[in-house]
C-alpha cells in the first residue's frame, strides 16, 4: 500500500510528520483530498481542518487560517502561521 510523507509546520514549530494514507486540506476554493500518486499540487489554504489519516485509521485533525500545501511524488508539505487541535479551536482556548 502506498503512502504519503506528511510534514505539517507552522513557522516555529512542527506540528505533525509521518506517513498518512490520506490527508485533506480546506483550500480557498474548497476541501482537497490527497491521496497517494496525486498529480503534483500547490493550492493555498483558507479557514477550516486539516486532516491527515494514518495508514492504520487514526484521524488527527488540525485547525488553520490560511497557509499552503504542496504535493509532489507523494511528499506532502503544509505550512501555516499557526495549527490547533480542533477541540481547542472551537472552545476558544
Amino acid at each position: 500500500m502506498s503512502a504519503l510523507d506528511v510534514t505539517f509546520v507552522t513557522a516555529d514549530r512542527t506540528v505533525w510528520t509521518g506517513q498518512a494514507a490520506q490527508v485533506v486540506v480546506p483550500a480557498v476554493d474548497g476541501s482537497m483530498g490527497i491521496l497517494p500518486q496525486m498529480q503534483p499540487t500547490l493550492a493555498i489554504l483558507g479557514t477550516g481542518a486539516v486532516r491527515i489519516i494514518s495508514q492504520d485509521g487514526d484521524v488527527q485533525e488540525l485547525a488553520v487560517e490560511g497557509g499552503f500545501v504542496s504535493v509532489d511524488s507523494d511528499v506532502v508539505t503544509i505550512g501555516v502561521d499557526d495549527a490547533k487541535p480542533v477541540d481547542s479551536a472551537a472552545s476558544g482556548n
